[in-house]
């Protein structure tokens, strides 16, 4: 009786001893792992298809508009979101504007700001985030112009 439970003491030594290295060394790893993201900048009006991009027309009657809600995404810090039309300032009858308003973002509106061909930046100080606005638009007609119309598109860009 004696030599068996000797032998499963010797047993459970060696068990003990032989594994007992393997678990401290488990115990004391220490691996790095580095991840790496590539950049990105997402930018959609109502979210649904993906498009950067909006019709608005302007004439006597009034503005309408396209989707009025822009959704962005991006990991770049430092990132502003601009605006542009696809007509020039002098090729208007109305001078519009456009604002962002009901900001989810760390970025700020920079309130009403004319749109033309050349990008003006509707939100800066943006950072790394998941967002979205409303859009409001505006149109004063120039002077000596009594009526007309105008179709935009609106383009709008994340950028650094």
């Amino acid at each position: 009786m004696m030599k068996s439970g000797g032998l499963f003491v010797s047993f459970l030594m060696v068990f003990l001893l032989g594994f007992s290295g393997y678990a401290a060394a488990g115990a004391t790893a220490t691996q790095v792992v580095t991840i790496r993201t590539t950049s990105f900048a997402v930018i959609s009006l109502g979210g649904k298809d993906g498009k950067n991009w909006t019709r608005v027309v302007v004439d006597e009657t009034g503005i309408t508009a396209g989707n009025q809600e822009l959704k962005w995404s991006t990991n770049l810090k430092d990132t502003r979101i601009t605006v542009q039309s696809d007509l020039a300032a002098d090729q208007q009858n109305y001078i519009l504007r456009a604002r962002a308003i009901n900001l989810k973002s760390s970025g700020k509106s920079k309130g009403w700001v004319n749109v033309s061909k050349e990008p003006s930046d509707i939100i800066s100080d943006m950072a790394q985030e998941i967002g979205s606005c409303s859009l409001e638009y505006e149109a004063l007609p120039r002077k000596g112009i009594k009526s007309g119309r105008d179709e935009h598109t609106l383009i709008y860009t994340i950028t650094e």
